[in-house]
């Protein structure tokens, strides 16, 4: 793996971590914003595992990354400083 794909599996793993907290904490309080949590924390988990298997290079997800940040509204928001963090990385790349 290259640097910036070993930088950007670490970002997106860490949100992915946010992300499955935050949903494992949602589903417990039947939240409303349960549906949206998983959608996030499963494409983050479809990203990552793409980015570690070389299928992708890391500027292929930016548009995916642009997309999820758009997501993180509400209870979703404390995940979106990692979501940004790994598109930084991403158009870097």
């Amino acid at each position: 793996m290259s640097t910036a794909r070993e930088d950007l599996v670490r970002a997106i793993s860490a949100a992915r971590d946010q992300a499955k907290k935050l949903l494992t904490a949602l589903e417990q309080q039947h939240h409303p914003e349960t549906s949206r949590s998983s959608s996030l924390y499963l494409a983050l988990v479809s990203i990552r595992k793409r980015l570690t298997k070389d299928e992708q290079s890391p500027s292929a997800v930016v548009a995916e990354l642009e997309q999820l940040v758009t997501l993180c509204e509400g209870k979703l928001a404390r995940i979106k400083p990692d979501l940004e963090d790994a598109l930084k990385i991403a158009r870097g790349a």
